[in-house]
């Protein structure tokens, strides 16, 4: 199953629907969003998805009881984190802010914990092991490092790929 990551989109409406075009062209057959929508008006543009969505609250997410009206209205859901999801056979745990993701994936036995918060891009796994998988995709939205990214799982191979939103869909960069 090809899972579509996003986080710390920060009301960024291009970005976001260039993340949806990448997700729509890549197949995703489930999008997660690691926090930071900030405004229901962001959230509308998830309605393009071909696929569904589950999203967490971040930090400056303000206006809960809009997001969460307006993620349901677009087939999708947002709640506090942390969010556990089964999908393709694996179990992804999303939080906002995460100091220790393996000690978070030891709490939840998860294979994947995807997380935000930083805007720095990161994928690493548990030394010598193939899982878990500790997973940031960057922000998407752009307003702190300039760089405007996202990532594609397969729960299958638990690889992992960063999309760089500037580019036409189908332009994934290989990690």
């Amino acid at each position: 199953m090809l899972v579509g990551i996003i986080a710390d989109s920060h009301d960024n409406v291009p970005m976001i629907k260039r993340a949806v075009e990448h997700f729509n062209a890549a197949g995703c057959e489930l999008v997660i969003h690691a926090g930071d929508l900030v405004a229901p008006f962001a959230v509308a543009v998830l309605e393009g998805l071909n696929c569904p969505f589950k999203a967490i609250y971040g930090n400056n997410d303000g206006e809960k009881v809009g997001l969460k009206v307006k993620a349901v209205a677009v087939g999708g859901s947002i709640q506090e984190p942390p969010l556990l999801v089964e999908a393709g056979g694996a179990r992804i745990l999303v939080l906002h802010d995460c100091e220790d993701w393996q000690a978070e994936a030891g709490k939840q036995s998860a294979d994947v914990v995807i997380f935000g918060h930083t805007h720095d891009i990161a994928i690493e796994k548990a030394e010598g092991a193939d899982r878990p998988v500790g997973i940031n995709p960057g922000e998407s939205g752009g307003w702190l490092t300039g760089s405007y990214t996202a990532a594609l799982l397969d729960t299958d191979s638990l690889e992992v790929e960063i999309i760089d939103l500037n580019l036409e869909p189908g332009k994934e960069i290989k990690t």
